[in-house]
């Protein structure tokens, strides 16, 4: 009986090294190369969390940036959108010159934002005093207005006739 205990005890004890071997290998081979893999992915990870956070920061400022642009530059933001209306805008002029023309330029890109016009106005004082006010009232008109060089201002016996380009800033259809 003893000679059979003995002989379980060694078949348990080569077992139990053949599984130790067997641990060994699958280290080896299988985890201790993958350590490497995965510290590198976990670096990574940490890399791609932290210019998220980043990059999420920078986007709800810019959101907010954007948002508070638009409470304070709503009406600005409504005139570039609004349409553009030349008899409305021909009787605006007509407040401070007589014989006002007004003419869209054919070289107007159709790709553009914008509409470029000729402007052509008599005045009938004998000071550009009337030009200046009509350019600064602007600032209150509907439609965003850019006043283009050159301006021409000729004068004659009791008036000046004043001819520019402009540009208004509204949907070009």
């Amino acid at each position: 009986m003893k000679k059979n205990s003995g002989d379980s005890t060694v078949k348990f004890l080569i077992y139990v090294l053949l599984f130790l071997i067997f641990i060994l290998m699958i280290l080896l081979l299988f985890i201790i190369p993958n350590i490497k893999s995965y510290k590198s992915n976990k670096s990574d990870l940490k890399n791609y969390t932290s210019q998220n956070k980043h990059l999420s920061q920078k986007q709800v400022k810019l959101s907010q940036d954007i948002e508070s642009y638009k409470k304070e530059h709503s009406e600005l933001l409504k005139s570039f959108s609004d349409d553009f209306n030349e008899t409305h805008f021909l009787t605006y002029a007509k407040k401070y010159f007589s014989n006002v023309s007004l003419k869209e330029n054919p070289t107007t890109d159709k790709k553009s934002q914008f509409k470029v016009y000729s402007f052509k106005a008599t005045s009938l004082s004998k000071t550009p005093n009337d030009f200046y006010k009509f350019i600064d009232d602007l600032k209150q008109y509907d439609s965003i207005i850019k006043i283009n060089f050159p301006i021409t201002i000729i004068s004659n016996k009791n008036n000046i006739d004043l001819s520019f380009n402009m540009s208004i800033f509204s949907q070009n259809n």
